[in-house]
């Protein structure tokens, strides 16, 4: 019998799998033969491609993810960023450069105002502040758990406590005494990539780390993202890939895990797929009912995406974020994600992976036609804004929410939105008040991304092993 069984190699799960395997009987299990889930590197015919989460951010000394890594060895190529993204809007082009000074300079440039050297130097400040604080930690296994867990977040509440009850677009228009609607879009947009929600729906302190993420270390995986989770298996005892778990039980304080290739017992079970998804796992009403309490934090947000080969040498930023004045068809957004690999990058070399926010509900009909209309929308948008002509293009593919359920087993992507009423109480916890379950991922505490699956890889350990 297993100590754990962790099902689903994303972030969370993958690393989540790192501790456990230090101090107890640990299978990892991936319906793909590949880890990553959301940020593999997957090759269709000749060519490779990010699936989607391109960025690397908060790997630096003095943070959890750098600390984690080196901890376990993990080791990949990558190449220091000095922006992390360059936004295209209307005739303006922002760097969101690493270096303050510089970075000033660029917002001047596109949105001048008196204000914004303080503005973003709030920004830092906060970003800084909130990494200093890691004496907290989150728990759902039972009242008094919870309320004990809550109590850890003490000196978070004192530190940010006028920026946790206000809400963002509201401070932003008094900080600057009104703000042009163009600027606004602007901080919209940046919020959206991270929070999955826009000022008008998170508080300040979501705001400011959403914004602040430019100020930490951005790197280029060099491979593919992919790389890192190859680095992460080769550390771990017994990966399971290529193998979909069919059903769990839960019998006598056990789960019996049945994939498509075998049965495995085990005393606990960390899921790494999607909260929502995990429920068609399990006939168990205990569990059922603790999933469907969460239903209403499901939107059904999901993610478009397109795959480009090109065949060019210009020389491409690895980052660019398209605004556009109006929303696409079949989407929820009016921006586009943009990563392209480094030229100097063998493997990855004409790779670009686009993306943009969309709901589950527009790709129940007709979703041939409409990926079709909208793959060709975005692919003639990008080539227009960042000049790729379409004799460079090799190949041209798409995904919707339903092929991302096909291969990674979810169709809503972005976990949790960090919305204004999401208090951190509301939200679903790593651990469960059934026995020997637990989550982790971007449907649980705390976010999204690297730095936020990390909290909850974090919140994890401490959960299982310090506490």
């Amino acid at each position: 019998m297993n100590d754990f069984a962790v099902i689903g190699a994303g972030i969370g799960g993958a690393l989540s799998s790192l501790f456990l395997n230090e101090k107890y009987k640990t299978t990892l299990f991936e319906k793909e033969p590949y880890l990553g889930g959301c940020s593999s590197t997957f090759k269709r015919g000749r060519y490779y491609y990010n699936s989607g989460a391109t960025t690397f951010a908060g790997y630096e000394n003095g943070k959890y993810l750098y600390e984690f890594l080196n901890k376990y060895n993990i080791d990949f190529e990558k190449k220091h960023l000095d922006s992390s993204l360059t936004v295209l809007y209307k005739d303006k082009k922002i760097k969101r450069l690493r270096d303050f000074n510089n970075f000033i300079e660029e917002i001047n440039s596109a949105f001048y105002h008196q204000k914004n050297q303080h503005f973003y130097k709030l920004i830092l400040d906060i970003n800084k502040k909130f990494f200093q604080i890691n004496n907290y930690y989150y728990s759902n296994k039972n009242f008094y758990s919870k309320i004990k867990s809550l109590f850890s977040f003490k000196d978070l509440l004192i530190a940010f406590y006028p920026y946790l009850f206000e809400k963002a677009d509201t401070f932003i228009d008094e900080f600057f005494d009104g703000i042009s609607k163009d600027y606004l879009n602007y901080i919209d947009n940046q919020v959206l990539i991270v929070a999955q929600a826009k000022t008008n729906e998170v508080n300040f302190l979501t705001c400011a780390l959403a914004l602040g993420y430019q100020f930490v270390d951005n790197y280029y995986v060099v491979g593919g993202m992919g790389s890192i989770f190859e680095s992460i298996e080769s550390k771990l005892e017994d990966v399971k890939k290529s193998e979909f778990i069919e059903k769990i039980e839960r019998k006598n304080d056990t789960f019996i895990i049945h994939s498509n290739k075998n049965r495995l017992k085990t005393k606990n079970l960390v899921l790494n797929s999607s909260l929502f998804d995990s429920a068609e796992l399990f006939d168990d009403k205990q569990i059922l009912d603790y999933i469907n309490s969460y239903e209403k934090f499901d939107l059904g947000t999901s993610a478009f995406m397109v795959y480009m080969k090109i065949d060019s040498n210009k020389n491409f930023d690895h980052h660019y974020q398209i605004i556009l004045e109006q929303k696409l068809k079949y989407t929820i957004s009016n921006s586009i994600f943009v990563s392209f690999a480094d030229i100097d990058d063998e493997k990855m070399k004409g790779s670009i992976t686009i993306s943009t926010h969309t709901k589950n509900e527009f790709w129940s009909t007709n979703t041939k036609e409409k990926k079709q209309e909208l793959m060709d929308i975005i692919k003639a948008i990008v080539c227009n804004y960042l000049n790729i002509d379409e004799s460079e293009i090799i190949k041209c593919f798409a995904a919707t929410p339903y092929t991302f359920k096909r291969y990674i087993n979810r169709t809503s992507l972005g976990g949790i939105a960090v919305k204004y009423n999401n208090y951190v109480y509301k939200l679903p916890s790593n651990d469960t008040p059934i026995k020997g379950l637990y989550n982790v991922g971007d449907t649980t505490f705390a976010a999204q991304g690297w730095p936020g699956v990390m909290m909850g890889v974090r919140n994890l350990q401490r959960l299982i092993c310090d506490i």
